[in-house]
């Protein structure tokens, strides 16, 4: 198929308006470039998905007036994701949550910014949302940013409606789960109380903590009558939960560990890291723990442990599955399902409450076995 009004200035050089051919790796790359937006065009010219695409493109930039070079045309969707981003709403976020949603909205904006908010509905989401099909939870997260971006333009007029309210979600298989007892049980008989990996791994499982917030957790966290502040999962505001009587074991042990550090310093006439004295966790001397450091401990734990299988593609136990174990010890402390929702975030929360049903339901069907059996006992 050849697009109409195409013409070949020389090989590799198409005469279309706005299109742009690049080459990287000895592949050729066409982008629509107007109005400070560059959007990739699919195939070649010549071929059906590159003619409709292009075409798709051209006019809705015809249907709305242009804006100035580098600005976004008014009512776009890139216009919505720059006043989004400006936001109080969005300034409140926890740091890791703007640099999580920034990182999708772009993404976004970059390939659907040309068009205009107001006319986006539910099938073009779900066929956005397919872009992404190879990594279902990727495709799923950014669905659930787009939600949020048009929420937020409804509010204020953007929108008329939010076509990404309730769309299907992707199957992403078993994923994150939480730590069975037997699996905790093979840690802690590895890792003795007052070593870096057990205090790491019981902070985790009982705080529900992600890596990055764990090694900035500070000792004016922990209050007097021994709640533990930890930040909620999208504003990074502090909630007060109660520390079970192993996190609390394990603060001791640990606590107990970096004194003798110290005297063993002060012995030297060496003076003890600033660290010690601020945060919770540091390195075994002293130091600040960086989070990749953070994880690359955990790995190894992990590999170090007799029995224990590790590893999301293999089913094993994983470091973000701590985040599923603290939601249910949370609510064996007592905390409600909302404030363990804030902590660790609704959707683990709402997996967390599937998970615990399907072990009770275990456990009383196993329960009537066993009576019934007994029962059978009795009768012989």
């Amino acid at each position: 198929m050849q697009i109409p009004g195409m013409k070949w200035r020389d090989m590799g050089k198409v005469n279309l308006p706005y299109v742009d051919k690049t080459r990287s790796k000895g592949r050729d790359y066409y982008y629509y470039r107007r109005n400070g937006h560059r959007i990739r065009l699919p195939g070649s010219p010549g071929t059906i998905e590159f003619a409709e695409r292009y075409q798709e493109i051209d006019a809705s930039f015809e249907a709305q007036p242009d804006a100035p070079t580098g600005q976004a045309a008014p009512g776009s969707i890139a216009a919505l994701v720059t006043a989004y981003k400006a936001s109080p709403e969005f300034g409140q976020l926890s740091d890791k949550a703007q640099i999580d949603y920034r990182r999708y909205l772009d993404r976004f904006a970059e390939d659907k910014g040309h068009l205009p908010a107001g006319r986006m509905e539910r099938k073009h989401v779900i066929t956005y949302r397919d872009k992404f099909k190879k990594t279902p939870r990727s495709a799923n997260y950014m669905v659930s940013v787009i939600r949020l971006l048009m929420e937020w333009g409804l509010d204020r007029g953007w929108v008329r409606v939010n076509p990404a309210s309730r769309p299907k979600r992707l199957k992403t298989g078993d994923g994150h789960r939480p730590w069975e007892e037997f699996e905790i049980s093979l840690f802690r008989d590895r890792w003795p109380l007052g070593s870096l990996e057990r205090t790491c791994f019981e902070i985790g499982i009982n705080t529900g903590q992600r890596g990055e917030d764990i090694v900035d957790m500070e000792r004016v966290h922990i209050a007097r009558d021994g709640t533990i502040g930890v930040a909620q999962e999208k504003t990074g505001a502090r909630v007060w939960i109660p520390q079970s009587d192993d996190l609390k074991a394990a603060l001791d042990a640990w606590d107990a560990a970096q004194a003798e550090r110290v005297a063993a310093l002060e012995d030297a006439g060496k003076p003890a890291p600033f660290a010690i004295s601020r945060m919770i966790l540091t390195t075994e001397t002293g130091r600040v723990l960086k989070v990749d450091n953070f994880r690359h401990i955990m790995l190894d734990a992990y590999k170090e442990t007799p029995r224990l299988e590790s590893g999301l593609k293999s089913g094993g136990v994983t470091t973000h599955g701590w985040r599923y174990t603290a939601a249910t010890i949370l609510h064996e402390l007592g905390c409600d399902w909302e404030t363990i929702g804030s902590i660790t975030g609704h959707e683990t929360m709402q997996m967390v409450k599937k998970y615990t049903e399907k072990k009770r339901r275990a456990k009383v069907a196993i329960t009537r076995l066993n009576q019934a059996r007994r029962g059978t006992d009795k009768e012989q």
